[in-house]
């Protein structure tokens, strides 16, 4: 079971916020049949990738600089973990501590395995505090779609 929440805010005032995972909503029978009409063509998926693979210097620029203008803030990991034999969690739970230990020296991180000896389970829990710079990658894609073959792509990708 997967559980979490997603919240992008910008000087404190929250623009986005999702659970996860997300609430479904019943889809009417017309819209069914509509996206069954407009199904993918599995005919494109060559030509889909001779464009990536032309387009991928550029977009290799986009990820590094996406890369580079992420900082993390805050990092903190919760595991609550169990194996089959008491003897294997421990055995595991000790490596696990061994790098956690030198997880932690970092000023930002917080990593704690717990083992549990009874049962047979893997919880846990993960909050991540993430500082983006969006000007290094809006200036990447702005003049990574300056290039032809990544206005392809995506016109490819549109249709």
């Amino acid at each position: 079971m997967t559980q979490g929440s997603f919240r992008i805010s910008w000087l404190g005032i929250p623009f986005i916020r999702r659970k996860i995972p997300q609430e479904r909503k019943k889809i009417p029978l017309e819209e069914k049949k509509k996206k069954e009409r407009e199904r993918f063509d599995w005919k494109k998926i060559p030509e889909m990738i001779s464009l990536l693979k032309e387009s991928f210097p550029h977009l290799k620029n986009v990820l590094n600089a996406f890369i580079r203008s992420i900082s993390i803030k805050r990092l903190s990991c919760n595991v609550t973990m169990g194996l089959d034999s008491p003897v294997d969690t421990a055995l595991v739970s000790g490596y696990l501590w061994s790098l956690a230990s030198l997880v932690n020296m970092l000023p930002k991180v917080n990593l704690s395995i717990n083992p549990d000896f009874q049962e047979k389970k893997l919880d846990g829990s993960i909050m991540v505090e993430l500082k983006v710079r969006l000007l290094r990658i809006v200036a990447a894609l702005i003049k990574a779609f300056t290039k032809k073959p990544l206005r392809k792509l995506f016109r490819g990708m549109r249709r």
